[in-house]
């Protein structure tokens, strides 16, 4: 009768002391609460009347975690907490080299608190790893199992520069611009001629072109430079033109073949790159006329190379296959090499010395002519970058983490890697609310954010513990009351012995 009451006063003790770690960890970000659950005991055999027996006491099946979602603290102000809305779990190591190492040398955690240690890591406060799967240029995982999931390192830096090869831009130049260039009409035959080989044009003097935008580019040594287009509307070519001759004006003879059509319009580009110019390859002789006082003494010549370009009615560019959308600002030892060799305006020779003088940049142009008179640019962009210093990291709800450099660019590193588990309460506790996978468990499952059954990743967010302090101390209350009882009756049982023992 006593193993009864001690069986009782077991299980009364298991239940104050699994509430007790409860209450402890209310702060603990990450903790799931415990729950003791208890069976009865029964000793019966064959002979045994089952109307008669009486139990022999309780016992502590299992202590059970309740994983639960715990509430998200809001912004931490540490971009590299993190906390997981609905299921799964964060994938740690102890290592930071565990790539094919066996998943049983990793460790899962709800508890985002994480930081960089001195070599860029992200660990947890414990000095433990965070895993990451490895992504592509887009940011998608290459390879999802939790054997290649790796430390994920965020580097200081971007590394070495790299020169710019190719440059986009879009935008509308106004169809309702004045037209610049020299247009007369002969009184003979009224047959209109078009002279379109003198310019005059000074990039000081914004009367002598109709609009200009600029946009960065770099070198070989991640230098920035501006590069700089002027547009200039030469003319338009009246409902009534006629075919002109190649001794009327100086186009090229491609030029001269789409000019019958009527309606349409003719702009020049000429590129600058800080404030000077550069030859465009395989492009259009300009003869500058009156320059101002920066030719010849700057430039040394009155002829530039740059681009035509025919816009039809419609407003888009007239495409026979001749006639260029796309520019390359070019090098005497580039692949698409200047148009004058030594005598040329380089690229190399505009951004200055100390460069590399094979650089080659494929300017694709994607312009429409409408009916306005603003000019608009929808977007430039570039390939190339210099150095760039670490400013700032986020994760996105995919679990991508984005790292951002004071040059611009924007890099995803890596996908912070999740796992689930058929029967998370099987995971096998091994303290810092760290688990392991366990035979009760099942395997771990290699999972993504914000993908099927897992949960989301909440970025500078942390899961509060899922403990309910004014259901623990109820609880506490209970087990209490029940170990008082226990205790009673094994008090009752002592003096019903002592009774027993008295009889003479």
């Amino acid at each position: 009768m006593f193993n009864t009451s001690i069986s009782g006063l077991k299980g009364s003790q298991k239940y104050l002391d699994t509430t007790s770690n409860n209450i402890a960890n209310a702060n603990s970000y990450g903790f799931k609460r415990s729950r003791a659950e208890f069976a009865d005991i029964y000793c019966n055999t064959v002979f045994t009347s089952v109307k008669t027996a009486t139990g022999m006491g309780t016992t502590t099946s299992v202590v059970a975690q309740q994983f639960s979602q715990g509430s998200l603290s809001g912004d931490t102000g540490n971009n590299l907490d993190m906390a997981i809305s609905g299921n799964g779990f964060f994938v740690l190591s102890n290592s930071e080299n565990l790539l094919g190492a066996d998943v049983g040398d990793r460790t899962y955690t709800r508890n985002g608190a994480f930081e960089l240690n001195a070599d860029g890591y992200i660990v947890t406060a414990m000095g433990d790893y965070v895993q990451g799967y490895a992504i592509d240029d887009r940011g998608e995982v290459t390879n999802l199992d939790i054997k290649s999931t790796h430390a994920i390192k965020i580097p200081a830096d971007t590394g070495a520069p790299r020169w710019s090869t190719e440059a986009d831009i879009i935008a509308n130049i106004p169809a309702n611009a004045e037209n610049l260039g020299k247009v007369r009409e002969t009184t003979t035959d009224s047959e209109y001629t078009f002279h379109n080989a003198v310019h005059k044009f000074d990039p000081s003097d914004s009367d002598t072109y109709t609009s200009a935008t600029s946009q960065t580019i770099y070198d070989s040594l991640g230098v920035a430079h501006t590069l700089t287009y002027y547009f200039l509307k030469d003319h338009t070519v009246p409902a009534d033109a006629q075919k002109c001759t190649d001794d009327q004006i100086t186009y090229s003879t491609d030029i001269d073949n789409i000019l019958s059509t009527s309606n349409s319009t003719v702009w020049d580009v000429i590129p600058f790159v800080d404030g000077m110019p550069v030859d465009v390859w395989n492009g259009q002789e300009f003869i500058v006329d009156d320059p101002g006082s920066t030719f010849p003494q700057t430039y040394n010549t009155n002829t530039l190379y740059g681009i035509q370009m025919v816009f039809g009615s419609d407003g888009t560019v007239i495409d026979n296959g001749t006639i260029p959308n796309t520019l390359y600002l070019s090098n005497n030892t580039s692949i698409h090499p200047t148009p004058r060799g030594n005598n040329s305006f380089t690229l190399a020779s505009a951004m200055g010395g100390g460069i590399a003088d094979g650089q080659d940049i494929e300017v694709k142009m994607d312009l429409t002519q409408y009916g306005t008179t603003k000019f608009s640019v929808t977007s430039v962009s570039t390939d190339g970058y210099a150095t760039g210093q670490l400013e700032n990291v986020q994760v996105t709800e995919d679990g991508l983490i984005m790292a951002s450099y004071t040059n611009g660019r924007n890099i995803p590193i890596s996908k912070v890697a999740l796992a689930n588990f058929n029967n998370p309460q099987g995971l096998l506790k091994v303290g810092d609310t760290q688990w392991k996978e366990s035979f009760a468990s099942g395997e771990v499952i290699p999972a993504q954010a914000n993908v099927g059954m897992t949960g989301t990743i909440k970025g500078a967010n942390l899961e509060l513990s899922n403990v309910e302090l004014a259901s623990e101390l109820v609880d506490l209350i209970i087990a209490q009351r029940t170990y008082q009882a226990n205790a009673q009756a094994l008090q009752t049982q002592n003096t019903a012995m002592d009774a027993i023992m008295n009889i003479r």
